[in-house]
């Protein structure tokens, strides 16, 4: 019988909102044990920086376009006309090898697969280019480590993960479309990106690329390589309740997003002592 999971089919939302929920259904998975995939968007352009990424450094003078801090590593990502998943769940879950670079290869499998269904060819970066992988750029699109995505010789999105022994949160974006223009101007450091990078909507028929399709195969790659049951899912009062708070005391702040300043909430259960 097919391990059950939790699917949620988020709305368009702003980026305070999807780092927060993405971070309480981490922390609810610690004493519920649900296996999660959440797919989500986003309702204006957004930019998420890497844990450990300097704001100062990596954003343009006087950008205008809102940011917040991830809690997994990696580059910066201006989101807008993309697919965002995000993955909680343990080893045990998805079967995956302890190791930590095994694991993340085996995990990223179903990506492959999802770009097989829509009749693309990606590889790993390891596996096309024998130089250049592991050099970290300010924008998550301009360079390569081993296991991102590559078609036709260009990147395509990113992924970037967070673990505690055997428990894992990765999350992702699968970009339906790219402004370089907006890019460039919000972003230090990535001129030529469009020589380096792609996108849904130039590798496939135009009208192929909507959000509902995508979704829907990239929830089928998902099944068939983990051999799981996605069931639609939404979040419990509680972790609703609780991803507000997190969002207004976390991820609006300017301590967290500019200087990584945040008293650490591990328990969910401790917003009820938050008055939102």
């Amino acid at each position: 019988m097919n391990a059950k999971w939790r699917l949620i089919l988020d709305d368009e939302c702003n980026g305070y909102y999807n780092m927060a929920v993405d971070e309480v259904i981490l922390s609810s998975y610690r004493k519920t044990k649900i296996p999660t995939l959440r797919i989500y968007g986003w309702s204006e352009p957004f930019i998420s920086i890497g844990y450990n990424q300097d704001a100062s450094g990596v954003l343009k003078p006087k950008v205008n376009i809102p940011f917040v801090r991830r809690i997994t590593g990696g580059a910066a990502i201006l989101h807008h006309r993309e697919i965002t998943y995000s993955i909680t769940c343990s080893l045990s879950d998805l079967s995956l090898p302890p190791g930590v670079k095994k694991s993340y290869e085996t995990l990223n499998l179903f990506i492959k697969e999802f770009y097989r269904k829509l009749g693309l060819k990606a590889e790993f970066a390891k596996d096309v280019f024998l130089r250049g992988l592991e050099r970290r750029e300010n924008f998550c699109y301009s360079s390569c480590e081993h296991f991102d995505f590559v078609i036709n010789g260009k990147k395509i999105g990113g992924n970037a993960q967070r673990r505690k022994r055997d428990l894992i949160f990765q999350h992702g974006s699968i970009p339906q479309k790219l402004d370089f223009t907006l890019i460039e101007s919000s972003i230090n450091n990535t001129e030529h990106l469009s020589a380096k990078t792609t996108f849904l909507g130039e590798l496939l028929p135009a009208g192929s690329t909507s959000a509902p399709e995508i979704a829907n195969t990239f929830c089928m790659a998902f099944e068939s390589v983990f051999n799981v049951k996605l069931e639609s899912g939404r979040l419990s009062a509680q972790e609703r309740q609780s991803s507000y708070c997190l969002m207004e005391t976390k991820y609006m702040t300017k301590e967290w997003n500019s200087n990584k300043i945040y008293n650490n909430i591990t328990n969910i259960n401790d917003f009820s002592k938050i008055r939102c």
